[in-house]
């Protein structure tokens, strides 16, 4: 007879998402059932992020080498060495994985399946000899790279964000199909390591940030050497006995390009495996059908499944961290589980980095409405770190309620992490002139903009008399 297990929680998936999301149900108490799904280890592998952010820290490492005279030092060409480079990003997250160990999980008192699984009916995941009968599923089967039905790519071999990690050699010309954050931020890192890099954004460069922000980032990309054909799209790949040739279509008819590697980075899908999820019949959604339906909870037609990451079509690991946060609080009775996206930010982690929050107020203005912008040039700690470039914008109502934000240039991610703090929790941007920083911090444009704000704001009438109240004193 099979075994029937009926805990608070069963999360689908022992990636890095599946993991964090089992161990924070069960240090809030619940009981949690860990389900090591073949196949989403893969989309989401423990530690993938950390070796990712690793080899761009290598990157970068190289770019200041090469760039060291602007803060007085001589400049030199790197010398990269992919195997080298390759084995550290490895061996960082290689360190932190006994986190995600299964005796470490067993100890922390999480249970972990692993096998084939499927639900053999609305409420019943059934995984080896055991019948699972949760309160609440949560899907954390992430998502795969999305390969486009280009003429010729299925015949030559390519990179995806997933497979490049493993490459130890230079690339001598990368092109990068796509116009993701993923494709810049590889794009820009293989640049600084030597490599010839085009981008074909195929589309969409960036879709949902400032397009003046974007236009920034683009500068400061061209700048490094990185070619940015935005002018064109990749129309076909074609096999040859010595690299690859990749026909494109611009204006006025086609051009050849030689490049001897391919890196496809157009997004991902989610991994909603039929196997899996068949005996659910969970709704999709009619915009796009390899999606599926949710609420703004998280939940899928079926009021017991929640999808979380990848599988909701959630690819930053951030918003899906809190993702799982708000699921965890909806099961103890804390919260509604509702994702706030418009207070959170999105990041592109190229240099400079691009980062927004709130609504996108770009194409217009509603009454009331203002745009306030700041200069991180001109801020006292960008010119003492040597990277004096990048722009803020933010958008706020007459009351100082900050609407939307965006920031590109050194430290654009924890500056709109601090404006994305201050949105949840309600505070006009005048609370900013407030922050008391320490000598030469990025987070004075903030203060900059709030001052800005507040000098437009009319003053009451006894504060305009003070100072003539205070002449006429003895």
């Amino acid at each position: 007879m099979a075994d029937i297990s009926k805990p608070d929680l069963c999360v689908i998936g022992a990636g890095a998402l599946g993991i964090a999301l089992a161990l924070e149900a069960r240090q809030r108490g619940l009981d949690v059932v860990l389900v090591g799904h073949p196949g989403a280890e893969k989309r989401d592998p423990p530690r993938a992020g950390l070796r990712r952010a690793a080899f761009l820290a290598s990157a970068e490492r190289a770019q200041a080498i090469r760039t060291a005279g602007q803060v007085g030092l001589d400049n030199a060409e790197p010398k990269p060495n992919f195997r080298a480079i390759g084995e550290r990003a490895a061996a960082v997250a290689e360190a932190a994985a006994p986190r995600d160990a299964d005796e470490r999980l067993a100890a922390l008192g999480v249970t972990l399946l692993t096998g084939q699984a499927s639900f053999t009916d609305r409420q019943t995941l059934r995984c080896g000899d055991t019948s699972i009968r949760a309160r609440q599923f949560a899907l954390a089967t992430g998502a795969y790279p999305a390969i486009p039905a280009l003429p010729g790519l299925d015949q030559v071999p390519h990179f995806t964000p997933d497979t490049i990690a493993d490459n130890i050699r230079k690339l001598s010309h990368l092109i990068v199909i796509g116009g993701t954050p993923q494709a810049l931020e590889l794009g820009q890192a293989y640049r600084r390591l030597g490599s010839a890099v085009t981008i074909v954004p195929q589309g969409g460069l960036l879709p949902g940030f400032d397009p003046e922000l974007v236009a920034i980032l683009l500068r400061a990309l061209r700048e490094e050497g990185v070619v940015i054909r935005d002018d064109a799209q990749v129309a076909a790949v074609v096999p040859r006995s010595q690299g690859t040739g990749i026909t494109l279509d611009v204006a006025d008819g086609q051009e050849s390009l030689d490049v001897s590697h391919i890196l496809v980075a157009m997004g991902r899908v989610p991994d909603l495996d039929d196997v899996l999820l068949g005996a659910l019949k969970l709704r999709r959604d009619r915009l796009q059908p390899d999606h599926l339906l949710l609420g703004p909870d998280g939940r899928t037609s079926n009021g017991r499944v929640t999808a979380i990451g990848g599988a909701a079509g959630e690819h930053q690991p951030h918003i899906a961290a809190r993702q799982a946060s708000l699921l965890v609080e909806r099961l103890l009775g804390v919260g509604n589980g509702r994702l706030e996206p418009l207070h959170l930010p999105r990041l592109v982690a190229t240099q400079p980095a691009l980062a927004q929050v709130g609504a996108d107020s770009a194409p217009s203005l509603r009454t009331g409405q203002i745009v306030l912008r700041a200069n991180l040039a001109e801020i006292e700690a960008a010119q003492a770190i040597g990277q004096p470039q990048g722009a803020i914008r933010l958008v706020a109502n007459r009351q100082g309620a900050i609407i939307g934000a965006g920031a590109v240039g050194p430290g654009a991610g924890d500056l709109i992490a601090l404006l994305a703090l201050t949105m949840a929790r309600g505070l006009p941007l005048g609370e900013l002139a407030r922050l008391a920083l320490p000598e030469a911090s990025l987070a004075a444009a903030l203060v900059d903009l709030a001052g800005q704000h507040l000098a437009q704001q009319p003053r009451p009438s006894f504060t305009r008399r003070l100072p003539g109240l205070g002449r006429l004193l003895p």
